[in-house]
């Protein structure tokens, strides 16, 4: 039986960012024990790596409670959480430690203009750096970071502050036009094939060495690999394609026309991450 092995789960599309590249889809928030039925359908079925993500998902008023409910109903649960860390506080640091597996931040540039100016906030940058220095060696950490035509000569940098904490994955996104503010800001961030193949060429060159996971999300990696939830229980499947409403659907049912087999790449990439905390 085919299966979705991982999901992205955007708890809410609430955000205290505005982000001039977002290309989030507004709908509303479902109240926590709707998403506890959810979780029980995604458990049920061998999903392996959850990531509640938003929009801001601390900003999803049960954001706990729903990441201890599905430890506790699967300890082996690969779960993750992406944000944009500034909602992190010294009261809910050792909270996300103990809940989750992962931890992701956006950090585009080491100018904290540059984060300013494109609607992260200028407090953006030196905040995940405090962040950076709150979880080191204490839970896995993962980095994110969209390529703009605007910071795309600057990247290289942001692997210099990287190489001095433990961080275990590197995604480099190039920026999508897809919908929302992405779709509005084409001509001001588009990156053309030839500067993300050469970005691409001189990351390697200066990772070559590291045992970080470097990865590199082009156009076809968001069409093929990425099952996403949305805060209403929406499934979208790898081609963006609205599939079901998994609190009232079947997810083997929304799943059986679908091409799988991306999604299985896609898979071995965070399977030998194994090692938990």
């Amino acid at each position: 039986m085919s299966k979705i092995y991982s999901v992205c789960w955007n708890v809410t599309e609430r955000c205290n960012e505005q982000c001039e590249f977002c290309y989030r889809t507004i709908v509303s928030d479902l109240d926590l024990e709707s998403n506890k039925k959810i979780a029980d359908k995604l458990l049920a079925h061998g999903v392996e790596k959850i990531t509640l993500a938003g929009g801001e998902p601390l900003l999803y008023k049960g954001i706990f409670e729903l990441a201890a409910y599905i430890k506790q109903k699967n300890p082996n649960v690969l779960l993750s959480l992406t944000t944009n860390g500034l909602l992190i506080t010294e009261e809910n640091v050792e909270r996300i430690i103990e809940l989750f597996d992962w931890i992701t931040f956006d950090i585009e540039s080491v100018s904290a203009e540059y984060h300013e100016m494109v609607g992260r906030g200028k407090r953006h940058f030196s905040k995940n750096v405090e962040n950076l220095l709150a979880f080191n060696k204490r839970i896995n950490i993962k980095v994110n970071t969209v390529a703009t035509k605007l910071n795309i000569a600057d990247i290289p940098l942001v692997w210099e502050l990287l190489k001095k904490f433990d961080v275990k994955r590197w995604k480099i996104f190039r920026y999508y036009p897809i919908t929302y503010k992405a779709k509005e800001n084409e001509e001001r961030f588009a990156v053309t094939d030839a500067d993300y193949s050469e970005l691409k060429s001189r990351i390697m060159a200066v990772t070559s060495d590291s045992e970080v996971q470097i990865d590199f999300n082009d156009y076809d990696d968001f069409r093929t690999t990425y099952f996403s939830i949305f805060p209403n229980g929406t499934l979208k499947d790898n081609a963006g394609n609205v599939t079901c409403n998994i609190l009232n659907d079947s997810i083997d049912e929304c799943i059986s026309s679908i091409d799988l087999s991306n999604h299985l790449v896609r898979r071995k990439a965070f399977s030998k991450f194994v090692d938990k905390k």
